[in-house]
């Protein structure tokens, strides 16, 4: 793969209701995805994931390294091959005020209806088949 990249995934748990995804806009174009970046030097891929959902998306949690998962996928207009290193978060805290709200809309959205907001397809089936 050419480009690879670290996201974090942020559920929140609903008592009584289905567990819920945070996505967030993308800067360029506006559609849906989760909080992703590419990989620091000084950080590891966790640290990555972790400090993507804060400031895209403004939620604390912790990461489950143990379930984390790679996804094959193409991104952009030219369908660029790369892959995506997922770690599942638990969110603990969801921020008023996060790096970049000013940049993003932030939304939560029950698992089951991930693949209808995900821009990215594969990803959303990968994720749906993790976490169903």
């Amino acid at each position: 793969m050419s480009r690879e990249r670290i996201a974090a995934l942020p559920v929140r748990k609903r008592k009584n209701r289905a567990d819920e995804i945070c996505l967030v806009t993308s800067r360029q174009h506006g559609y849906w995805m989760i909080p992703m970046g590419k990989k620091e030097r000084k950080l590891s891929k966790a640290d990555v994931a972790r400090l993507e959902a804060y400031e895209e998306a403004g939620v604390l949690g912790t990461l489950s390294r143990r379930k984390c998962f790679a996804v094959n996928t193409c991104s952009g207009k030219k369908g660029k091959k790369r892959s995506v290193i997922i770690y599942p978060m638990k969110v603990r805290n969801i921020l008023k005020r996060w790096p970049e709200k000013r940049e993003r809309k932030r939304c939560w959205i029950p698992v089951k209806k991930l693949k209808k907001y995900l821009a990215d397809k594969t990803l959303a089936k990968a994720i749906s088949k993790q976490l169903i």
